[in-house]
């Protein structure tokens, strides 16, 4: 059984609806007002996952990251396409020793998300026909 599970369903034209369960999003594979690209999804997980994992981290810790925040930027590449480089820049408020951003760094980079894209997990990918 998945500990994860989402569903992308095709809405039209290049529109798809992805959701969890919980909550529904559109996505477009062009850009629209209002919608996502699927590879801004996948850069938001990548640094929502980070930020909550340091923010976890502050928090057991005592330390006061109020206001935190993550910019996560990407670059694309051909042959095959892909994100060749993933940018992540954390905005932490004044004031904090040297000593805890090297330990809220750490903490971040240790979140699953981050850890799955750096241990390059195995897919597996299968197809099955829907009836009406």
């Amino acid at each position: 059984m998945s500990d994860y599970t989402v569903r992308a369903r095709h809405t039209g034209a290049l529109s798809f609806e992805v959701s969890n369960g919980r909550a529904t999003l559109g996505t477009e594979w062009n850009p629209a007002d209002g919608s996502w690209l699927a590879t801004e999804l996948f850069l938001a997980g990548v640094g929502a996952c980070m930020l909550a994992t340091l923010v976890d981290y502050a928090q057991h810790n005592n330390i006061d990251v109020t206001g935190a925040g993550v910019t996560v930027s990407a670059e694309s590449a051909t042959r095959p396409v892909r994100m060749s480089e993933i940018n992540v820049t954390y905005e932490l408020p004044e004031g904090l020793s040297q000593a805890h951003v090297d330990a809220l760094v750490r903490a971040g980079d240790r979140c699953k998300v981050h850890n799955t894209i750096a241990a390059h997990p195995t897919f597996s990918v299968s197809a099955t026909t829907r009836t009406p």
